[in-house]
């Protein structure tokens, strides 16, 4: 069924992104350019321009960025200039200055730390090493990314997230490697590469089964901003079918709606916690499919809500917070516009789709007087003689019916399903068009019988 456009909200505050370009997982400071002092003096216009434009070049900005440093005076230019030249031909950095030496350490502290056990001391030393390949693919000209890319550091980085122990997975270490790649999604090359890898998001995503508080919103913040770049929001709908089976959850979403309503007992990190959880979900409802498809939205809020999501929103606004509320005021604006368009559909107010009955007297009323009011008869008399007890099978039966039914109700005039396709090679309007076929037919006969007589 084709999606239903409509105007959308602008994004713009998911996540912590604004604006009109794509995206960037921002961990730049500020003013990302940073000066000391002049060196030596400052050469004619067009060879400072010459220079400066290399070092721009350098550091991946954006365009509104670029336009920014370019409009400087020449003084500032060439300090600027002479200050990142300095820096990259200090002698004390010259080791850590290529990617090759982080890469390096990182793959032993990876092969290493199921053979001994380290303590505090040696686990601070090697969260230093990560925090500061974090600094640098931060910081670093764009051939310190590239180089990294080159030499496969992101594969580096997602081996050893997969194969972390226990101890690690809930120290500092972890944190320091989501913020790793992270740094490495702040510019355009490094976030074309982890989105190009298969596995990277969903690897990503495992890191959420953890009890380290900031470890969890440095993965939400990532997700989030994966769904609002082109392509990226089917990957994280991907990434949380695999997390579901990975944690082993009953069904998808789970985790983030149970920490959503526990409680940790720290004020800041439950806040910082919550407010990450809101700001994932309505990027998630809201970008890729969202942005203009309100069947979408209906269907993948209506899981949220299955699970329980209201009670846990009126819950929260008891801690006061001024942008966690303004993450769940947006939830409950866009839920109330859509709720309001489907009723609409129907010359009602309202539709309460916790009522059987109701949904119920609401399609029957649409179809009574239509050619497929049998149909609707049918599928009734045989949802009869479904299974009902609690034997092997009988809930994966409904569950394919209601896969079904999604399926025709999601997927556009080409085929393509907007969230994961439960049912493979289910082409909804090929099986309409095959369907049109067979009651053409079968009017030609009834013609050709009629004429008979």
């Amino acid at each position: 069924m084709a999606p239903r456009k409509r105007s959308r909200h602008g994004l713009g505050f998911l996540c912590c992104f604004g604006g009109s370009d794509l995206p960037e997982i921002n961990l730049r400071d500020n003013n990302p350019l940073q000066y000391l002092e002049f060196s030596g003096p400052i050469p004619n216009t067009e060879e400072l321009n010459v220079r400066f434009a290399e070092l721009v070049d350098e550091l991946d900005l954006t365009d509104k960025n670029r336009e920014a440093v370019f409009a400087l005076p020449p003084e500032k230019k060439w300090q600027i200039y002479c200050s990142k030249k300095k820096e990259q031909e200090d002698p004390n950095k010259m080791a850590t200055s290529w990617p090759d030496y982080y890469i390096d350490r990182i793959n032993s502290m990876a092969a290493m730390q199921s053979l001994y056990k380290f303590d505090e001391e040696e686990i601070e030393m090697r969260n230093q090493v990560v925090e500061a390949l974090k600094t640098a693919l931060r910081t670093q000209p764009m051939r310190f990314v590239t180089r990294f890319i080159e030499l496969d550091g992101l594969t580096c980085l997602l081996n050893f997230l997969r194969s972390m122990d226990h101890a690690t997975c809930e120290s500092r270490i972890h944190t320091s490697l989501i913020g790793c790649i992270k740094a490495l999604m702040n510019n355009s090359q490094g976030r074309a590469h982890v989105l190009a890898q298969p596995e990277a998001i969903s690897t990503i995503a495992q890191s959420l089964r953890t009890e380290n508080s900031k470890t969890k919103v440095a993965v939400l913040e990532i997700l989030g901003a994966v769904c609002l770049v082109p392509g990226g929001h089917k990957k994280v709908l991907q990434a949380m079918l695999h997390y579901q089976v990975y944690a082993a959850e009953r069904t998808r979403f789970q985790t983030l709606l149970n920490e959503l309503d526990r409680s940790l007992g720290r004020y800041r990190d439950e806040v910082n916690l919550k407010t990450a959880i809101m700001s994932f979900i309505n990027a998630v409802l809201n970008a890729g499919a969202g942005e203009d498809n309100l069947e979408f939205r209906l269907h993948l809020r209506y899981e949220f809500l299955m699970l329980g999501i209201q009670p846990v929103i009126d819950k929260l606004r008891q801690h006061e917070n001024a942008i966690l509320d303004k993450h769940l005021d947006f939830f409950e604006m866009v839920r109330n516009e859509d709720d309001l368009e489907l009723a609409r559909r129907f010359d009602m107010v309202h539709i309460d789709t916790k009522s059987a009955s109701q949904m119920f007297e609401l399609i029957h009323r649409k179809l009574k007087h239509t050619e497929a009011y049998p149909c609707l008869l049918s599928v009734l008399h045989h949802c009869l003689q479904m299974p009902y007890k609690r034997n092997g099978g009988y809930l994966q039966q409904w569950q394919l019916l209601d896969r079904i039914l999604q399926q025709i109700v999601l997927q556009d005039e080409r085929g393509v399903d907007p969230d994961l396709a439960p049912l493979e090679n289910f082409n909804v309007k090929n099986i309409v068009n095959m369907l049109i076929n067979e009651n053409e037919v079968k009017q030609w006969r009834d013609q050709a019988e009629k004429f008979r007589k």
